[in-house]
């Protein structure tokens, strides 16, 4: 087995931090900062990913997400979604509303329906 340097193993594993999900790795990207903290966001007319890539301590879910949503909307010139911003402390994800174009439209793939009757004894 090869020796190799942690140091290495380390770079190799951050340089992946702020890779984009499949849907957008052909968007275009832009890295903006927003209240100091630094994001790449990477949008198209419907949905939006910005990925925060500045260290910082202490930074909790509603934090990142409120600024994530700033970043997304300044770089896209479009509004976020109403409930559709979700995310974590790094990440942030949403469907756009840009103007003069039909958004996205969500709809769930499977559909349970209950079975008509009295339940189940």
């Amino acid at each position: 087995m090869h020796d190799v340097p942690l140091p290495f193993l380390i770079c190799l594993g951050l340089a992946a931090c702020a890779s984009p999900s499949l849907p957008m790795l052909e968007a275009p990207v832009t890295r903006l900062t927003v209240e100091g903290a630094d994001f790449t966001v990477r949008h198209n007319l419907w949905r939006a990913e910005a990925v925060r890539t500045s260290v910082a301590a202490g930074v909790t879910v509603s934090g990142n997400l409120a600024r994530a949503k700033t970043a997304i909307e300044r770089v896209s010139g479009c509004a976020v979604r109403p409930g559709t911003l979700y995310g974590d402390v790094v990440m942030a994800e949403a469907l756009l509303d840009c103007p003069g174009h039909d958004g996205a439209r969500v709809q769930s793939r499977w559909i349970y329906s209950p079975p008509s009757g009295s339940p189940p004894s």
